[in-house]
């Protein structure tokens, strides 16, 4: 029987465009409803993403997207 394998990753994305908590639990809510997504935390005050996904469900180009769907422009940190 072949299982799957998940491939946990992490990865901080660089927030513009927040100007107040509604809008950095905007974004948090909607990474943490993306299939795939662990764990997400927005942090308004570093204007930065941090979040933990299974890289074979989803991945960081989708997680951006998720970022500018929600009205905001988002970009890999490093």
């Amino acid at each position: 029987m072949v299982g799957t394998t998940n491939k946990q990753e992490n990865v901080i994305i660089n927030i513009s465009g927040m100007s107040c908590n509604h809008c950095s639990q905007r974004i948090e809510k909607a990474l943490q409803q993306a299939n795939g997504v662990n764990t997400a935390r927005v942090e308004l005050s570093e204007e930065k993403a941090y979040v933990d996904y299974d890289s074979s469900v989803i991945n960081a180009e989708t997680l951006l997207q998720i970022i500018k769907d929600s009205g905001y422009e988002g970009a890999l940190s490093g």
